[in-house]
This record gives structure tokens, C-alpha cells and sequence, in this order.
């Protein structure tokens, strides 16, 4: 994997266990990442919660929050979810994912 991606791991691995996160058998996950808008974007056409379409995929979003779940302790496995929700837009504020668990 590139260093990115394993950078990214990491910081969220720290993150959960920061958190305190409980280990427990969740089944269902949803995921709401906000991503910053490109510098190059002008401020006139920045507005706060649009769909972001045609960048990152959803699947791979995900994928990289349940291998952080899965590093953390915080699931046995990540085959566990039978319930995967996930959206991405953009916001005005720095980047940020929510992730709500459900057993």
C-alpha cells in the first residue's frame, strides 16, 4: 500500500484508540465523509453539504474506516457488516468522516 495509505491507517488507528471505542460485535456501519474544497475552487462556487461525485470512491472510503476498525480492536473482522452506508460531500470547514456503529 502507499505511504498515504498507511499514514492514513495509522492516524486512525490512533484516533480510535484515543476515542476509547468499545470492542463489541457491530454489524452495521455508516460512514459521512466531508472533504474541503480544492484551493483552485473560487469562492463563489463553494457552498457547504454538495454531493461530491466524481471523487474518491465509496467503496474504497470505507474500506480503509473498516481495516482501522479492525486494527484498533474495535472489530474481529470487517466481514462482520452485513449494512455498509456510506456518503461524501463537500464542506467549507477542514475534512472530517462520522461513523455511527450499531451491534
Amino acid at each position: 500500500m502507499p505511504k498515504s495509505y498507511n499514514d492514513y491507517q495509522k492516524r486512525l488507528v490512533a484516533l480510535l484508540l484515543e476515542l476509547g471505542v468499545p470492542k463489541a460485535p457491530y454489524k452495521r456501519i455508516s460512514l459521512v465523509f466531508h472533504f474541503s474544497y480544492p484551493k483552485s475552487t473560487p469562492k463563489y462556487r463553494r457552498l457547504e453539504g454538495v454531493p461530491l461525485l466524481n471523487k474518491f470512491d465509496c467503496d474504497n472510503l470505507a474500506k480503509g474506516v473498516m481495516d482501522a476498525l479492525e486494527k484498533a480492536g474495535v472489530v474481529e473482522d470487517d466481514r462482520q457488516f452485513y449494512s455498509i452506508k456510506v456518503e461524501k460531500f463537500r464542506t467549507l470547514g477542514e475534512d472530517k468522516i462520522y461513523v455511527r456503529l450499531w451491534e
